[in-house]
C-alpha cells in the first residue's frame, strides 16, 4: 500500500482541535444572532433612562466575537 496511514490515535489528535475550534465558532455565533434579538430592547430601555441593555448587548457581542476568533485560530485551514 502505498503512502502513511496513521493509526486512529494520532487520527484523533489532528481533528480534536478542529472540532473544538468548530464548536466555539458555533457558540460565538449563537451569541451573536441572541445579540440581535436582544438589540430590540436596548432603544426601549435608553428610552426609559437604563443602559443596562446596552451593556449587556456591548458584552454579549464582544464575547461573541473573541470566541469566533479564538475558534477561527483553533480549527486553523480546513485544506490541510
Amino acid at each position: 500500500m502505498p503512502g502513511i496511514k496513521l493509526n486512529r490515535v494520532e487520527d484523533e489528535g489532528i481533528v480534536e482541535p478542529r472540532r473544538f475550534g468548530l464548536g466555539l465558532m458555533t457558540v460565538g455565533k449563537l451569541l451573536l444572532w441572541v445579540d440581535f434579538l436582544l438589540l430590540a430592547f436596548v432603544y426601549d430601555g435608553i428610552r426609559s433612562g437604563s443602559r443596562m441593555w446596552l451593556w449587556w448587548v456591548i458584552g454579549q457581542g464582544v464575547i461573541g466575537l473573541i470566541l469566533i476568533e479564538i475558534g477561527w485560530r483553533r480549527r486553523g485551514s480546513l485544506t490541510r
